[in-house]
């Protein structure tokens, strides 16, 4: 990506604005200072972002094993269920009489092995049929089983503790082999997957994750490499992977769905800066210097991830206008006022009325005093 920007030195009139605001004409005597200054590309944050929520652990679809007509439907959607509650009661004609051909197949098979053991022992069989009649009996004993375990999913019960979110069926409707009966899910564990910075973040760590306006504790469970929807960001950081996080929700203080926030993912505009413009505050975090409206302004800004040699990916509020103060002769302070210096007007003649003066194409504009002694903005 092709970033042109402007770069120039200018002599400057400085005013200092008292309590960043009032600016008192002739009240100081002006500073000549030589500032260097380049104008500012902005990337547009939404370029590089992507939705990121909390999801449950614990989530299924269960489906009809049989098909029948719905009996019996206890629960409603947002009703906890326990571990194995029925759900839901499926009338199957056709599980009940497998279930009753395999029970009397059983008894069949039964009867006929103790009838060839008897002819075994008069000697009118021989031992091999006996061996026959024992494995058609063990046959009918396994598809009994399976009849009854077929029978058995006619009672949906639930696989694990949790809340109902979906029941599509309703009593005394029709369902097929297949068919979505209900939808749970456990929220007692929730995870997330949002990109991190793999210098700093590493498997079994645990991270301060911001979810909507709160934070919480989540572990990383594991780490991926960053999918489709997140590679543009790795122009910006070189080193980001995606994080897969758990947070344990026992007490139920957030919700499926809640909006997660990853702290390297830019939600203000960025821009791409020299390192020598990077100063730190007080508070310990960067800043950059601007000129927005004629005025120095100290803006507070997140360092992203270096840009070859001694270039950086900052975030912040940045404007389309402002220009980025590289390097000046005199230290500035916020809420300075500046002025190109080819614009301070020549002292009027005695008698004379001064002429207003035109801004040098390219030039920063002239702060107009307001009435009471307040700048224009």
């Amino acid at each position: 990506m092709n970033r042109i920007g402007m770069s120039f030195a200018v002599a400057v009139i400085v005013c200092h604005a008292i309590g960043h605001v009032a600016f008192v004409h002739g009240q100081e005597e002006p500073t000549q200072v030589v500032i260097k200054r380049n104008a500012i590309h902005l990337l547009n944050p939404d370029d590089y972002r992507a939705p990121l929520s909390l999801t449950a652990i614990n989530q299924v679809q269960i489906r009809a094993r049989v098909e029948g007509v719905v009996q019996n439907v206890r629960p409603t959607p947002g009703m906890k269920v326990s571990l194995q509650e029925e759900l839901i009661k499926i009338d199957s004609a056709q599980a009940a009489k497998l279930l009753e051909r395999a029970r009397a197949n059983v008894k069949l098979t039964t009867l006929r092995r103790d009838m060839m053991k008897a002819d075994v022992q008069t000697g009118k069989q021989t031992q091999n049929m006996l061996e026959l009649a024992e494995a058609e009996l063990s046959v009918a004993e396994a598809d009994l089983e399976l009849a009854k375990l077929n029978f058995e999913h006619t009672s949906i019960r639930a696989p694990f503790a949790g809340e109902v979110t979906r029941l599509p069926v309703a009593q005394g409707s029709f369902v097929n082999l297949g068919d979505v009966l209900v939808e749970l899910r456990d929220t007692s564990r929730l995870t997330a997957q949002l990109p991190v910075d793999r210098t700093q973040v590493k498997v079994g760590d645990t991270i301060t994750l911001q979810v909507d306006q709160s934070t919480t504790q989540a572990k990383v469970q594991v780490l991926l490499p960053l999918d489709e929807k997140w590679q543009s960001l790795r122009e910006l950081i070189e080193t980001a992977a995606l994080a897969v996080v758990v947070v344990d929700n026992t007490g139920g203080t957030f919700q499926d769905g809640q909006t997660v926030h990853s702290a390297i993912v830019p939600r203000q505009p960025i821009a791409e800066v020299p390192n020598t413009s990077l100063r730190n505050s007080e508070a310990g975090t960067r800043l950059i210097q601007v000129i927005r409206d004629s005025m120095v302004r100290d803006i507070e800004v997140k360092l992203l991830g270096p840009v070859g040699e001694g270039r950086s990916y900052v975030s912040g509020p940045l404007q389309a206008e402002d220009e980025l103060i590289t390097e000046s002769s005199f230290p500035l302070r916020d809420g300075t006022m500046v002025r190109p210096r080819a614009l301070d007007p020549p002292s009027p003649a005695p008698g004379t009325t001064p002429r207003a003066t035109t801004p040098t194409p390219g030039g920063t504009p002239a702060p107009v005093p307001q009435p009471g002694g307040n700048p224009g903005f």
